[in-house]
């Protein structure tokens, strides 16, 4: 069946639906008349049919959704103004975006909400572009139906590692998909561990004692799973203990019981791996139970620059994985946009979602004029040339110096069209709430990590090279450990 023939037959399936009374039929309608049309940004009075029409799914009303939508809206403003659009065969174009509510923020992961959000961009506004994406159960639902229209999907928020394997196990049904941001979960834990060696590193000279126990405290969600394998994976390797873990239903956590069983169980470092805003509640309990450990993980709401405003100053002295801390010199555009997002949006960019996502519009305009072509199919070809060899460094990127997707014939590779991870590649930076202000902490560039056993057949792994990104770019910022004392 045609892509249009398909879209038509859906869109008179929603209005059957609507007029039958039935609930998700009444949604659909009713979140149209309650979001604003397509924006020009920048520019004004450009005929629809010069428009590049990329459409945004995300939970607008959470931090995740806010920043991507963000990161779009301003990636359109600056190529709409500062290029004049793009010139293809001929005609100029100009970046329209339009974004859609998935709610996938709210605890309850509204599957259906989110796929209504997918089907009015692709069937309604029509737009040719998606972006988006936060919660994989709610991602997936979006995935394929953006797979059945043959429509390229940037994602832009889910870290699991199953979007970019289904590419390379199904090319031919997948293949429309990219990952922008953030890299992996695998990838993700990887560069935990990493960061949490040299953690370990500096804890062992400050302290002059043996640390080596480990809480982990994680959403019971999919995209957690994964991670948590990697980091019991780990634990032998490394030499520490997991003395206690958690995965917490996201709908009724309870801090104080979990914050007093990490205590009691002499855990040194507590690992978050929480996506939502469930990281408020448990820094606010972490710094009331104070238990002798470092938080050291992933907490994205506690990359935004009012995390000490919602914690009540809770968040001080934990550190965690961000993407663009303040004066954070990235790329030479990163200063740049930086200023330009939170004079424009009154906040910093300190989500992953907002400079991914302004990368990935950018990415996909880069395409677009470099094919001269709004064909899907010569649009992925174009960005199948990006790998470790040839890859992109403008325009504007934000979020790492280079630009480039994996192909599946790396050595150990099981992924296609994911960002590939390594400086000056993905990665992700870390920070410390330090004194009221989330400080890029240095990873130990030129360290190394003795490990517990030799690894037969990677004997580089018994002294592992540590550094994660040039320290560089931590200035002269240094780790604080919690003065109430380490277990």
């Amino acid at each position: 069946m045609e892509k249009n023939t398909k879209r038509i037959l859906a869109i008179v399936l929603v209005v059957a639906i609507a007029g039958a009374g039935i609930g998700v039929g009444i949604w659909f309608f009713t979140s149209q008349a309650q979001e604003a049309g397509w924006e020009t940004p920048g520019v004004s009075g450009i005929p629809s049919d010069r428009w590049i029409k990329c459409g945004y799914v995300g939970g607008l009303k959470g931090i995740q959704g806010a920043g991507g939508w963000n990161g779009a809206w301003l990636a359109a403003y600056d190529i709409n103004t500062k290029d004049d659009g793009i010139d293809v065969n001929g005609t100029r174009y100009y970046v329209a975006v339009k974004a859609r509510d998935t709610n996938e923020h709210d605890p309850s992961l509204p599957i259906s909400q989110g796929l209504a959000a997918a089907e009015n961009l692709i069937y309604v506004d029509e737009a040719r572009y998606l972006f988006g994406g936060f919660r994989t159960e709610v991602t997936r639902a979006m995935v394929e139906l953006a797979m059945d229209e043959d429509l390229i999907f940037f994602g832009a928020g889910s870290a699991t590692d199953e979007f970019c394997i289904n590419v390379k196990n199904d090319y031919p049904r997948y293949k429309y998909y990219f990952r922008q941001t953030p890299i992996s979960s695998s990838k993700l834990a990887f560069e935990i561990v990493k960061g949490f060696c040299h953690l370990i590193n500096v804890m062992e000279a400050n302290l002059s004692k043996r640390v080596n126990k480990v809480a982990i405290l994680r959403e019971q969600l999919d995209w957690t799973t994964g991670m948590s394998d990697l980091f019991n994976g780990f634990a032998a390797l490394v030499n520490y203990t997991v003395v206690y873990e958690v995965a917490y239903d996201i709908t009724s956590p309870d801090f104080e019981t979990y914050w007093d069983l990490v205590e009691s169980s002499g855990a040194q470092i507590a690992i978050p791996v929480v996506s939502g805003d469930t990281g408020i509640q448990m820094m606010k309990q972490y710094a009331i139970t104070q238990p002798q450990a470092v938080v050291f993980g992933i907490d994205v709401e506690g990359q935004m620059t009012t995390y000490p405003s919602t914690t009540g100053g809770a968040c001080e002295y934990e550190i965690l994985m961000t993407t663009l801390p303040p004066d954070c010199p990235v790329t030479p555009y990163t200063a740049q946009f930086y200023d330009d997002y939170l004079a424009r949006f009154n906040i910093g960019p300190t989500i992953y979602t907002a400079g991914g996502t302004y990368d990935a519009v950018g990415t996909l305009v880069w395409a677009i004029n470099q094919t001269q072509s709004f064909d899907e199919l010569d649009i992925i070809a174009k960005l199948e040339t990006l790998n470790k060899t040839v890859y992109l460094s403008a325009p504007r990127g934000v979020s790492a110096p280079r630009l480039s997707y994996t192909t599946g014939l790396e050595p150990g590779g099981t992924t296609r069209h994911d960002v590939v991870e390594g400086w000056p590649y993905g990665t992700g930076r870390f920070a410390q709430w330090q004194d009221g202000v989330l400080k890029c902490i240095p990873t130990g560039e030129d360290t190394y990590y003795t490990w517990g056993i030799d690894v037969p057949g990677y004997p580089t792994f018994s002294n592992w090279s540590l550094g994660i990104y040039p320290d560089v770019l931590a200035g002269s910022n240094t780790i604080r450990l919690p003065p109430w004392g380490i277990n």
